[in-house]
C-alpha cells in the first residue's frame, strides 16, 4: 500500500487517482501528522509525500518516518527543493520528483521503488 501525503486535495486526488488505475492501493493523508496516525494503523510499503504542508511538514516527517521505519522508502515531492530537501535526498533518505509531475512520472518512480509492489 502507498501512502500518499499532499495538503492540495486537487493533487491528491490525482495523484491517487493516477496509482489506482495502475493497480495500487493507496491511502491518502493531508498532512503530516494525519500520515504518522497511518502509518501506525496501516501496513504501508511506500510513503509519497509533499513538502510543504500544515501542521508537520514533509522534512519532520521523514525523520519521524525514518525513526519508526528506517527501510522505508519515501518519495519527496515539491514544487521547490530547498538545501534541507537537498541534505535528505543526498543522505538517501527519499528520492525526489519535482511538480509539476505528469503521471508517468511518478508511476515510473513508484515501480523503480517498489519493483515487486503491484
Amino acid at each position: 500500500m502507498i501512502l500518499l501525503v499532499e495538503d492540495e486535495a486537487i493533487t491528491r486526488t490525482a495523484f491517487a487517482d493516477a496509482l489506482r488505475r495502475e493497480g495500487q492501493e493507496v491511502v491518502e493523508a493531508a498532512d503530516g501528522v494525519q500520515a504518522l496516525s497511518l502509518l501506525d494503523d496501516c501496513h504501508v510499503d511506500l510513503v509519497i509525500t509533499d513538502l510543504v504542508m500544515p501542521r508537520l511538514n514533509g522534512f519532520l516527517l521523514v525523520a519521524q518516518i525514518r525513526a519508526r521505519r528506517p527501510r522505508m522508502p519515501v518519495l519527496l515531492i515539491s514544487g521547490y527543493l530547498s538545501q534541507d530537501g537537498g541534505r535528505i535526498i543526498s543522505s538517501g533518505s527519499a528520492e525526489f520528483l519535482q511538480k509539476p509531475i505528469d503521471p508517468p512520472d511518478l508511476i515510473a518512480a513508484v515501480e523503480r521503488l517498489l519493483p515487486n509492489l503491484h
